[in-house]
This record gives C-alpha cells, structure tokens and sequence, in this order.
C-alpha cells in the first residue's frame, strides 16, 4: 500500500514538472512573439515619420509616378526596410525587410518589384501572414515604398506552389507549407 502512494506521489510530482515546464516554455514563446510583434510596430513608428503618405490616417491615394527599380532600401533598427505592405480587410500592416533579412511579423521582399512585376513577398505562417488565407477576391492590398510611391493590388487567386516558373501575378504573397510548396496570395495591380 505505501509502494503504491509513492508510486502515486511520484506521478504526480512529475506531471506537475512537466505542466510547469510547458507552461514555462509557452511564456517565453508568448513573451518571444510580443516582443518581435513590438519591434514591428517601432519600425512601422519611424516609417510613419520618413515616408510621406503613410501615415495612418493619410489621404494619399495611388501616386502617379513610378518608384524604383530595384527597390531602395531605408536603415531602421539595423534592417533595410523597402516599404510597408497594408492590407486594411485582414487588419494587416507589416514592414518590408530587404532581401538580406527576415524577422517576425516582417515581410521580406523576394524578387520582383511593383515596377517590373512578379513582386514576391514572404512573411511567417503563424505571425505577419496568419489571416491570408481569409482574404476576399477583390480585397484591397496596398504596398508603399520608401519614397511614398503606394501601390494598390486586388486579390485575385489563392493557390499553392511548387514551381516559382509557374507564378504569373503582379504580386505574390507566400507562405511556407512545407520543404516543397508555399502558399500563395496572388494579387494584380489596380490601374
């Protein structure tokens, strides 16, 4: 009887290690993700105040002039940030890493640009792109360079991809799904 109260006392001890255990790792994920979801939102603070226009609340409409090609990039926080990507109907407003970075709840520029087309970005399935697959046919995507030029997409198509020969959109914005295939929001440019 006492062999089996230990016993009983022993399961229980471990089960509450790993319960706290768990909970411990989940916090410092939690506290990780608010922490890259912070930064975010400092650079998009400092974006508001270099780049005309995107402010929040501004009136600026599509510009009518052309941007750069390639994009220029603006050093924010040690990134090179080439613009800010909106897509109002998801509640989405991230910052856009050059090519050489990548950060949570950051998009990162591919290839491509709003000039010459086929403008690829990727962000993180579960931060900056978890609500892409709920966007609508139509929807409005915005994307405005460091000068203040906006570009303004419609959604138009949501696949997966396994071959970026085949990818034909003005912009596309991806996801890994796994080793081979990423999801893509594919998008054409309003005129």
């Amino acid at each position: 009887m006492a062999m089996r109260k230990s016993k009983k006392r022993i399961i229980i001890l471990i089960a509450s290690i790993l319960i706290a255990a768990a909970a411990g790792g989940g916090g410092y994920l939690a506290y990780h993700m608010k922490q890259s979801n912070t930064q975010s939102e400092d650079v998009l603070a400092v974006m508001e105040q270099m780049i005309p226009g995107l402010a929040a609340g501004s009136d600026s409409q599509t510009s009518s002039g052309m941007g750069r090609d390639p994009l220029a990039a603006l050093s924010i926080e040690e990134m090179d940030i080439v613009g800010c990507l909106e897509i109002p109907s998801l509640n989405l407003r991230a910052p856009v890493c050059g090519k050489e970075f990548s950060a949570q709840y950051f998009a990162t520029w591919v290839s491509g640009s709003p000039v010459s087309g086929k403008f690829r970005l990727i962000g993180g399935r579960e931060d900056v792109f978890l609500r892409l697959p709920k966007a609508e046919p139509g929807a409005l995507v915005v994307f405005t360079d460091i000068d203040g030029v906006r570009y303004e997409y419609e959604v138009t198509t949501q696949y997966h991809l396994k071959d970026w020969a085949e990818a034909d959109n003005d912009l596309m914005l991806c996801y890994e799904v796994d080793d081979q295939t990423d999801f893509v929001l594919g998008c054409t440019a309003k005129l």
